[in-house]
């Protein structure tokens, strides 16, 4: 249908709009219907759209621009009427866009509001599981913002209209992903392409939204991608601006996006009404489920859920957190879109003995988490063992047919994983009756040589006349266990506080001395401080080695696998051949191929630095602590500092990388991985060699080995230890 109007007012890119202007027209012209065409909505406010008559439709072009109107990928239509909105449909979109710009900071630099923006949305906005059955208008266009759900047109429009209002210049773009066998272009798509301090970078917020669809909460796979990688799968359409993705575009340094990440603790305070499962029992009891994370052990997946009983009048009681190996997210997309489609099939049988399968399906998995992963029985069994796994509903038949657990006895519990879940929890409630959970996590932090505690806080809260569960991420150099102060649910963690602390202060909150009396340390203060700008350099960084010598070094993905199949190994059964050697531990085959020896010996003497605690199960003692994400972070910290180095001065500099780490790595076992890592002169001299010839350099001086914590100190903040090396 047409949108029939009878005058159209257009403002410019860079024209003022004016609110009074408009309403003069239309008083003036009370029965005509009044099109205002604008290119996006920067300098506008949803009270402006309040003030103007209800005889208003507002067109934002966005991404469908006159260009696009005549050489696009859809039809004209589609660019023309798609995105003209009535007065409360832009009402409604100006005030979503509006409570994701309230989190955003006047200080933070172009890169910050790109990545808070996009990490909003991947997590708010859902894909639409049934998009073949809407208008075009409707997830094509900005009413994702309303709906919460859309298609990649949608994701692209909305992620360029932020960019737009924010002065970031973006690009919306169209095309292909692949060809076919004979060369023709497939799969049409949509995405953006950000342009920050002169550099163009590719953005796919669709398929990063995929990712956290599919558990992965932290991916930001998509947010400018290894040009080669992205331009093979993203083929623009002939008429746009962008073209030759190879020499036209840059990647972003995934580490320095991580970095960002969580400096800016952006995932530290979120809602997940995307990732919320609401179940019932076949005894009718109901209760709610949230997917609030992720993480990978020795090489498994675990998720994390906030779980509460629902009673009767609709209230919460009993929240916990869970971890499970089961993807509940992964079963609500399956629910939501593995339904098969009736023009798949020629023959109406055919499609509903798929149908049928389908639905027995769900049915199966529907009973499995209501009555088994998620019965009381199973929840109140693993509490009673002092831990929050409650293993996986997924039963191992030997094929590779999908069971189900029928009971809770057949339930699969990896009797390792049942300490790395011990995790402290708290259940408390305020004067005024809210509730809220808190659990101490074991990865606390060291800053400035203060160890701090670190703890999320769930709480369902109300906002916009619905319930949204929130997390927040907060820091105290106190334990909130052992604090018996009955203020603690009203004032140390209010709502207003947890709200206005973590928006301050990134979730740094103080703590207590024993008068009672509220104390903050300026410095942490200071370096939690999320309302700051970050201006880095997002391009690789300038002061890694170039490819053809890094390589000698291996990531942590070729790290870990490195450490998964070699060990080091002493032959003293044989006097004639008693050195050291690397051998394979599967097949007990000794190494001999020189590359592959040296980068096994750094996976192994990286296994022992980083692996400061183990469990008894592991496979290798230490794996789980030398290969989890803080230890990933501080492995690139200490690579980047070590190459750098050599180009510098010639040799790694042991001593100023130990004194110094602390800045760059929030874990707090970075000083200690450092002095493992050198705690021998043969290991220091093992990595110093890797490292000088990783920049082109063959032979240089000799570093300091760092032997022990006293011995490093001494030498990094005693008198006279500025000494090099030899």
């Amino acid at each position: 249908m047409h949108y029939k109007y009878d005058k159209k007012i257009t403002f410019s890119l860079n024209q003022r709009f004016d609110v009074n202007d408009i309403n003069n027209y239309c008083r003036q012209h009370p029965k005509e219907n009044v099109l205002i065409e604008v290119q996006n909505t920067k300098g506008i406010t949803s009270s402006m759209i309040r003030q103007l008559g209800n005889n208003v439709a507002i067109r934002i072009a966005g991404g469908f621009d006159e260009s696009r109107c005549k050489h696009g990928y859809f039809t004209g239509n589609d660019y023309v009427e798609g995105v003209i909105y009535s007065k409360n449909e832009t009402i409604k979109i100006l005030e979503e866009i509006e409570k994701i710009e309230a989190g955003l900071d006047k200080n933070w630099s172009e890169i910050q509001i790109l990545l808070y923006v996009y990490d909003r949305l991947k997590t708010g906005i859902m894909y639409d599981p049934k998009f073949e059955y809407k208008l075009s208008k409707d997830i094509r266009s900005l009413r994702g913002l309303i709906s919460k759900q859309t298609v990649c047109v949608g994701y692209a429009m909305i992620l360029k209209e932020f960019m737009d209002r924010n002065n970031i210049s973006c690009e919306y773009v169209e095309g292909h992903t692949g060809k076919d066998d004979k060369g023709r272009l497939t799969g049409g798509h949509s995405w953006n392409i950000v342009n920050i301090d002169g550099k163009k970078y590719p953005i796919d917020l669709t398929w990063d939204n995929t990712k956290f669809r599919s558990g992965k909460s932290g991916s930001f796979d998509w947010l400018g991608r290894d040009v080669k990688e992205f331009s093979s799968c993203h083929i623009p359409i002939t008429n746009e601006k962008t073209q030759k993705y190879t020499q036209t575009l840059s990647q972003i340094d995934p580490k320095v996006i991580k970095f960002l990440y969580t400096q800016m603790r952006v995932g530290h305070t979120r809602d997940y009404g995307t990732t919320t499962f609401n179940g019932r029992r076949k005894d009718g009891s109901r209760y709610i489920v949230a997917q609030v994370g992720d993480s990978v052990i020795n090489n498994g997946n675990y998720y994390r859920y906030y779980y509460a009983d629902v009673l009767p009048d609709g209230k919460l009681t009993n929240q916990i957190i869970l971890y499970s190996e089961d993807n509940v997210e992964s079963f609500i997309d399956y629910r939501n879109f593995g339904m098969p489609k009736r023009k798949n099939y020629n023959n109406s049988n055919d499609y509903q003995e798929k149908l049928d399968k389908f639905n027995n399906h769900v049915k199966e998995i529907d009973y499995s988490l209501d009555n088994i992963l998620f019965s009381k029985e199973n929840i109140r069994a693993s509490l009673s063992n002092n831990t929050c796994y409650i293993g996986s509903i997924r039963v191992k038949n030997g094929t590779n047919k999908k069971e189900y657990a029928k009971d809770v006895s057949q339930i699969q519990k990896n009797p390792a994983m049942s300490d790395s879940f011990a995790y402290s929890t708290g259940r408390y409630t305020r004067k005024d009756g809210s509730l809220f959970v808190v659990q101490q996590m074991e990865d606390d932090i060291k800053v400035n040589d203060i160890s701090l505690f670190r703890y999320d806080v769930f709480e369902y809260v109300e906002e916009n006349g619905k319930k949204v569960l929130k997390r927040n991420t907060v820091y105290s150099e106190k334990d909130f266990f052992e604090d018996q102060s009955l203020t603690l649910p009203d004032d140390f963690v209010s709502r207003k506080r947890l709200d206005g602390e973590v928006r301050e202060a990134g979730g740094y909150l103080g703590y207590y001395d024993k008068n009672g009396k509220l104390l903050y340390n300026k410095e942490l203060y200071e370096k939690f401080r999320i309302s700051k700008s970050i201006n880095i350099d997002m391009s690789k960084n300038k002061q890694q080695p170039k490819k053809n010598t890094i390589s000698l070094i291996p990531s942590f993905s070729e790290l870990k696998a490195l450490a998964s199949k070699y060990e080091i190994y002493q032959n003293l059964d044989d006097p004639l051949n008693s050195s050291i050697q690397i051998r394979d531990i599967q097949t007990k085959q000794v190494v001999t191929d020189k590359t592959l020896i040296e980068k096994a010996m750094f996976a192994n003497i990286w296994l022992y630095a980083a692996g400061v605690k183990y469990y008894i199960s592991e496979p290798r003692p230490g794996f789980t602590y030398a290969f989890n994400e803080p230890a990933e972070e501080t492995y690139g910290v200490i690579c980047n500092y070590l190459a750098a180095s050599c180009q510098n001065n010639g040799v790694i500099d042991t001593i100023n990388l130990f004194r110094n780490i602390e800045e760059k790595s929030d874990y707090k076992y970075c000083r200690e991985i450092v002095v493992n890592l050198f705690r021998t002169p043969k290991s220091t001299e093992i990595i110093n060699d890797m490292f000088l010839r990783s920049v082109g350099i063959s032979k240089g001086r000799v570093p300091e080995p760092l032997y022990t914590m006293g011995y490093a100190g001494g030498l990094a903040f005693g008198d006279g230890s500025s000494q090099r090396g030899r």
